[in-house]
């Protein structure tokens, strides 16, 4: 956008309105992106947190059986 000519701005679709409004809607639209998957995050990993601390708690097998399934769950996010 810095970069166009003088030109480039009197066209509809790059008038300084126009711009203003796309630059604005972006910045939300990353923002809410960036806050839900962020919230997502730290629920998901304080509930596997939670969950394997009960399980070594009351069945530590069972839970050593959970815990080796961690690294799928974790490429699994990360793929997602």
């Amino acid at each position: 956008m810095l970069r166009n000519e003088v030109g480039w701005f009197d066209e509809e679709d790059n008038s300084a309105d126009t711009l203003s409004m796309r630059l604005a809607n972006d910045a939300t639209f990353v923002r809410a992106a960036f806050s839900n998957r962020l919230s997502i995050f730290i629920q998901d990993t304080s509930a596997v947190i939670v969950a394997l601390l009960i399980g070594l708690l009351l069945q530590w097998r069972v839970a050593l059986v959970a815990l080796a399934t961690l690294p799928v769950l974790i490429l699994s996010a990360i793929a997602q």
